[in-house]
């Protein structure tokens, strides 16, 4: 594969991590981490202290749960330790940065010059230099940040939404939490008018309540088999974005139901956040829903039908959720300008969720695709 002028783009998310890289001419390919387009951003820090990153990681986690750490992406005032002794989250954040770093050298043939970092909005200086740090010690070039929101508006451009100068939007980016903003398209590009973000509204807050449910019918014994139980759970909740009912291995080896019903039980407190969050932006916008040319939803949250249910009735926009162009409705990677995936056609068979060695592993990569559109040149 061609390495000049080639263009890095990375989403080191809170519970995953995806990246693609894209050429001048248009095309462009999502980087594979063990054959998925996403890396879990969960690392775990041996006895020896070499870091074990993504699903390795996960793996790992049964066996040496005082050592995993899921999230490693903290606020730089957040200290961090591991078995009993303080690490630094930069060295583990950087740690994912650097698996990336060789992916994409591995897959270009040399070191790629031009870096985007996706962000969140909401983010201030000091977090935007902690992170351009974690690059720098990953071995990245100075890379340029993009605000997740912005990307988002430019790739609603880039395929063919129509914004006007002077329109307002609204992105609702639902992954492992949640972050609103709320946009005006300006003759220069995309101005974040405000922005508000809760840890607790999204994936995370969902895997945790549906694996207390699940915990209290069998009861893990201890951390590692907590470990193990979240990541079925995660895997499950996947699985239920085109089936009725799955069911879920157990740590102990028993095995559980989990339905459409109880995921929606789990999962309606934590969107009603999201959509509050929505309100609360736009009139931090100062401006009311009636001036709004569309309401957007990126993440893994974004697949859930209740979500959308969700804004529909609390905010009073019937929200669009923003196609993902990392699959093509095969289930191949594109190696070119994406083509729209299709919706999934619902399943209502009952499917079996496998055990799974690992965390849920996610199909749909989160919105450092967006960061290569003309608009974030």
């Amino acid at each position: 594969m061609r390495a000049g002028e080639s263009r890095l783009a990375i989403d080191c998310g809170s519970a995953s991590t995806t990246a693609v890289l894209a050429w001048p001419d248009g095309t462009w390919v999502p980087l594979m981490f063990d054959g998925e387009p996403a890396l879990p951003s969960a690392v775990l820090v041996g006895g020896d202290g070499d870091v074990l990153t993504g699903h390795q990681a996960w793996q790992a986690a049964a066996a040496d749960p005082q050592r995993f750490i899921p999230a490693p992406r903290r606020s730089p005032e957040q200290q961090l330790a591991v078995a009993g002794a303080e690490v630094d989250a930069l060295d583990l954040v950087a740690a994912t940065l650097r698996r990336v770093a060789a992916e994409a050298q591995r897959a270009v043939g040399s070191v790629v010059e031009d870096v985007r970092l996706v962000v969140p909005a909401g983010w201030g200086p000091r977090r935007r230099t902690w992170m351009r740090h974690a690059a720098h010690r990953a071995g990245l070039p100075q890379p340029r940040l993009i605000e997740a929101p912005v990307a988002v508006a430019g790739h609603l451009l880039a395929t063919g939404v129509q914004l006007a100068v002077g329109s307002y939007i609204v992105v609702c980016d639902v992954g492992a939490g949640a972050e609103v903003s709320v946009l005006r398209r300006g003759p220069a590009g995309f101005e974040v008018l405000a922005t508000l973000a809760d840890a607790s509204a999204g994936g995370t807050a969902i895997d945790e309540t549906l694996t207390a449910m699940f915990a209290d019918t069998s009861p893990a014994g201890g951390d590692g088999q907590r470990w193990a139980l979240l990541a079925s759970v995660g895997a499950a909740k996947h699985a239920l974005a085109d089936r009725v009912a799955v069911t879920l291995p157990l740590p102990q080896g028993e095995a559980a139901v989990l339905n459409t019903d109880l995921l929606e039980q789990a999962a309606h407190p934590v969107l009603q956040r999201v959509a509050q969050l929505a309100i609360e932006a736009i009139a931090a916008a100062e401006i009311s829903v009636n001036d709004l040319a569309g309401v957007y939803c990126v993440g893994g949250v974004a697949r859930m039908h209740l979500l959308e249910k969700v804004l529909t009735e609390t905010v009073g926009v019937t929200p669009t959720v923003v196609a993902d162009p990392a699959r093509r409705p095969s289930g191949e990677p594109p190696t070119q300008a994406p083509l729209t995936p299709q919706r999934p056609q619902g399943c209502r068979r009952r499917s079996r969720c496998h055990p799974c060695d690992g965390p849920p592993r996610l199909r749909y990569p989160a919105s450092c695709r967006l960061a290569w559109s003309p608009s974030s040149c």
